[in-house]
């Protein structure tokens, strides 16, 4: 999931350009819960979005540069809630920050666990060690933000190393759960014991 691997052929200026690239985009995570990554091709994406096989290529240069900006778009996709779940509770404890921004973060992956679990599988087949490093820090830093803007006063170190706990813990048990009993994310339970998690690691700041 390098910017190489990123780049598209045509950029979507106009609303049907844009329609044309989510209808490929979502008939790439269909045809990857069906058949999985390697079996699926260009041609079985372009019929299943409705479009010529050249209109794919318009768009996207391979199968690899479809998948790592669908990637990339359903991973960045979450920030923008999470934002909004930091301005909402801003002043607030940090706890009950930690509380809104998890049932945010389970909120987004719950409706759709297999396409995740999917996903997040082949995310580790695409990305090489700088992506994955990228993802992990943009992560890392909208937790930096969600401390900061809580009522917990804490020095710039201990900010930065609660965040990259906070993150992990999340990212850790929500994705390793994604993968391998996706439909648990959805239970009280699972929100439970996450909350758990970084709640007691919260306490002990």
């Amino acid at each position: 999931m390098s910017d190489r691997n990123l780049q598209l052929r045509r950029r979507p200026k106009q609303q049907r350009a844009k329609l044309t690239q989510d209808a490929i985009l979502e008939a790439f995570v269909r045809l990857l819960l069906e058949k999985g990554y390697a079996r699926l091709t260009i041609r079985d994406i372009a019929a299943v979005a409705g479009v010529g096989l050249g209109t794919v290529y318009e768009h996207f240069p391979s199968k690899k540069a479809i998948a790592a900006n669908c990637i990339h778009q359903r991973f960045k996709g979450i920030a923008a809630p999470l934002h909004d779940c930091i301005e909402a509770k801003r002043g607030a404890s940090l706890a009950a920050m930690a509380d809104a921004l998890i049932d945010a973060f389970i909120a987004q992956h719950r409706e759709k666990p297999l396409e995740w679990a999917a996903l997040i599988y082949l995310e580790r087949q695409v990305s090489d060690e700088a992506a994955y490093r990228s993802l992990y820090q943009y992560f890392v830093a909208l937790w930096l933000q969600a401390i900061e803007a809580s009522s917990e006063k804490l020095s710039p170190a201990e900010v930065q190393e609660a965040a990259y706990v906070i993150h992990a813990a999340v990212y850790g048990l929500l994705y390793q759960t994604l993968m391998c009993r996706p439909e648990f994310v959805a239970t009280s339970l699972f929100r439970e014991q996450l909350g758990k998690l970084v709640g007691g690691y919260i306490s002990r700041l």
